[in-house]
């Protein structure tokens, strides 16, 4: 079992190497061009955002880094599949789940290729900017007024504002950090003591 946790860290790895997505990438998880019988769903029509509002949203997902940012979120929802991929694994060839050292090599072998093409295969068919398109635009146009935009966009031009952005991801990496240190002792004492008044409670009476 702890073989099979060390490999579920270390593929986490690897479904993350060099998982950048690239700027200049163009979509290819595209819909499919559909036959003339082929009745096409009637989508809600997204609010028109002016060509000037769109230029200053463009301009502020650029100083803040936004294709950044998107490439981690896509590692954070890559690493998640990563237990389900191991648990389907188990399930379709239950043979695998042996502590048996070339048993255990074999299922590093699988998982491993596997994490890999899904690795590849998300490079190839997200588009980052795609996303961010579909995303961004129509928060920061609900958001935010062009006069508040111009604000935020002279912040993040200011020195205090360029720091900001530069510390952004060492804030967040060191708050998560700082956050488990806390909760999780707690969250783990909880957990005993559900643990143990479940127990006590199925044990029969004398």
């Amino acid at each position: 079992m702890l073989n099979r946790i060390f490999l579920t860290t270390a593929l986490s790895s690897l479904l993350t190497t060099s998982l950048v997505l690239p700027a200049s990438h163009q979509a290819i998880a595209q819909t499919p061009q559909e036959s003339s019988n082929t009745t096409k769903p009637i989508k809600p029509s997204a609010p028109i955002i002016s060509q000037e509002k769109r230029a200053l949203i463009k301009e502020l997902l650029e100083i803040t880094e936004s294709t950044k940012n998107a490439e981690q979120i896509m590692d954070s929802m890559v690493r998640s599949e990563l237990p389900k991929l191991v648990s389907a694994v188990l399930k379709n060839a239950p043979a695998l789940d042996s502590d048996r050292p070339e048993i255990q090599k074999q299922f590093s072998e699988i998982v491993s290729r596997m994490a890999g093409k899904y690795r590849d295969r998300v490079v190839k068919k997200i588009d980052v900017n795609q996303l961010i398109e579909q995303v961004s635009y129509p928060i920061y146009d609900k958001y935010f007024t062009e006069s508040e935009l111009r604000d935020i966009i002279g912040f993040y031009k200011s020195s205090t504002g360029k720091k900001a952005i530069s510390l952004m991801p060492q804030i967040f990496n060191d708050s998560f950090q700082r956050t488990n240190e806390i909760l999780m002792p707690q969250m783990s004492r909880i957990m005993t003591e559900i643990i143990t008044e479940e127990l006590l409670n199925a044990l029969p009476r004398k």
